[in-house]
């Protein structure tokens, strides 16, 4: 069986002596760049990722195909 999924990863990561807790670096490779920072430092880092995944999508509204439609069912 076929369903729609949708999936996002959202990644930041940061350095607690050169930053503290704000973020430094934002993206897919914020997690290696957090990483490579220890190494090249010795400096605590941290990474924090949040996935998500979503399933279906949303019911069809055949209400409104478009505003004009929208503005005239509204004001009769």
């Amino acid at each position: 069986m076929k369903r729609p999924t949708h999936r996002s990863r959202d990644i930041v990561a940061g350095c607690f002596t050169c930053n503290g807790t704000a973020p430094i670096w934002t993206a897919a490779n914020a997690q290696a760049l957090a990483a490579k920072h220890h190494d090249a430092t010795k400096h605590q880092t941290w990474c924090d990722i949040v996935m998500s995944i979503r399933y279906g999508e949303a019911d069809r509204d055949d209400r409104q195909t478009d505003i004009e439609d929208a503005i005239a069912e509204r004001a009769a």
